[in-house]
């Protein structure tokens, strides 16, 4: 029985040394007005913040991006979570 010849491998230069990158540039969005939030999305943050006041466990669902906006915005109107 032989054994097989022993081989290290190595990675390349590149997968070990990355050059540094540049940091990605942050998009500031404008506030988005009260009238502009859905009244669902609204009425969803108002039951957030009830249960945040009562020591409440409360379950947020998934959103999409634009709806988690106005979901955080309308937290912020409320003064909830400011």
């Amino acid at each position: 029985m032989e054994l097989a010849e022993v081989t290290i491998i190595a990675p390349t230069a590149g997968y070990v040394k990355s050059d540094v990158t540049a940091p990605h540039v942050r998009v500031m969005h404008g506030s988005i007005a009260a009238q502009d939030i859905a009244p669902e999305i609204r009425a969803r943050g108002r039951h957030v913040a009830r249960c945040s006041q009562k020591r409440r466990s409360v379950r947020v669902p998934a959103m999409r991006g634009s709806e988690w906006g106005q979901f955080l915005r309308t937290l912020e109107l409320t003064r909830a979570l400011a």
